[in-house]
């Protein structure tokens, strides 16, 4: 799911539109009960060299290999795995009944190993054939949901995940992968109740307390949004993006201070993301100081020179330091990066009036009224732009003459 656009905020003594990085999108990896699936390099090998010697007959030598790959994660395991071209269908009962394991089991553990190979299809196989075995298997039908994400399914993904809680009301992974499908499905107010419901039963669970405050964000829930990511800040305090999406809500908020010390913990614990910068930048320029905003604004564009929200933010604080030919150079390089926003060809505009150069300012008006063709809005606070409205070639774009 895409994250809200934040879109221009002028704040107090700032008529100048600035913008900034949305924020980060919620933790989207999906959790399952118990330990984690074998996923390293070996542990896929001696899974693969299983699948051979079960397919030529070999099955202790299977057996050995699955339990060598066992050993290195016990989460997952690939009992049963037989396909071949000319065998498609598994007989994980065949293997199962060799290690004395159900046949649901099998079936189950052969559903983990295809999901962490990135066979989705075939999980979903498997662990349908799991439960049509053991249809009270909370585990099958969670992780069924989480390859149905995988595959686009999130309808389907949802259903499992409430045929999981229906078995067990009180799986936290279930709740916590039914909150990120239904915010997927931008049903925000039930991926908020899904969240709550995880964290009634584990408090401490950090993804649900982030992926909550976006959630929260997202429904304009600021007051709601900051007192998630502090839970979830409190949970894992190294973590820079809770302290990133923590210093975009207080921004949103109109609370300067507070998210300039949520950002410095954020640039702190990661240097190299540019929208950490500029956010940063944002929140000093609305504190009233020029110089320290420009060095964020400057800090971002050398760790990503095509980032428009700086170029335009760099020249909003040279434009209200006075220093006009540098803003305008700095919404030139805005405009290039990105020529469909409206907002740079206005700020452009504005500069050039004022430096004397009308012409180079009605190319940017028109540019900006094409983009955006409600000359009122547009040009609420550009009160120097107004008098240009009677060029002819701003009175042909808008049909009439100005009255």
């Amino acid at each position: 799911m895409s994250p809200p656009d934040p879109g221009g905020r002028p704040g107090p003594g700032h008529r100048r539109r600035r913008t900034h990085g949305p924020l980060r999108l919620p933790r989207r990896s999906s959790e399952r009960p118990g330990p984690a699936p074998l996923c390293s390099e070996e542990a896929l090998l001696l899974l693969k060299e299983g699948r051979s010697r079960f397919a030529a007959g070999d099955l202790q030598g299977a057996l050995a290999a699955w339990d060598k790959a066992l050993e290195l994660d016990a989460g997952v395991t690939e009992i049963g795995d037989t396909r071949r071209p000319d065998r498609p269908d598994p007989s994980a009962e065949v293997a199962a009944a060799a290690r004395g394991l159900e046949a649901h089991e099998a079936w189950f553990n052969l559903g983990n190993a295809e999901e962490c190979r990135g066979e989705f299809d075939a999980a979903v196989t498997a662990y349908r054939r799991a439960l049509e075995l053991d249809p009270g298997m909370a585990e099958a039908w969670n992780n069924l949901g989480n390859a149905l994400v995988h595959l686009g399914r999130l309808e389907d993904a949802a259903a499992a995940y409430g045929k999981a809680l229906e078995v067990r009301p009180d799986l936290y992974e279930s709740w916590f992968n039914l909150g990120n499908t239904r915010l997927d499905l931008a049903r925000v107010d039930d991926a908020v109740e899904a969240y709550v419901r995880a964290l009634a039963i584990r408090s401490g669970g950090f993804r649900a307390w982030y992926n909550l405050g976006f959630a929260h964000s997202t429904r304009g829930d600021n007051a709601a949004a900051l007192e998630a990511y502090r839970r979830a800040a409190a949970i894992a305090p190294d973590d820079y993006e809770v302290w990133y999406n923590l210093g975009n809500t207080l921004l949103d908020a109109s609370r300067f201070r507070d998210s300039e010390r949520a950002y410095r913990r954020a640039v702190a614990l990661e240097r190299r993301d540019h929208e950490v910068w500029n956010n940063l930048g944002n929140a000093i320029a609305q504190l009233g100081r020029h110089s320290e905003a420009a060095a964020c604004y400057r800090q971002a564009l050398e760790l990503n020179p095509r980032y428009d929200p700086s170029w335009n933010n760099l020249g909003n604080v040279l434009d209200e330091g006075g220093d006009l030919e540098s803003a305008a150079r700095a919404y030139e390089r805005a405009v290039a990066v990105c020529p469909t926003e409206a907002t740079y060809h206005l700020n452009r505009a504005s500069v050039l009036a004022r430096l004397g150069d009308p012409s180079g300012a009605v190319d940017h008006l028109v540019a900006a009224l094409e983009l955006s063709p409600d000359v009122q809005g547009v040009l609420h606070g550009y009160e120097e732009l107004v008098p240009l409205l009677g060029d002819p070639a701003l009175r042909r774009l808008r049909g009439s003459k100005p009255s």
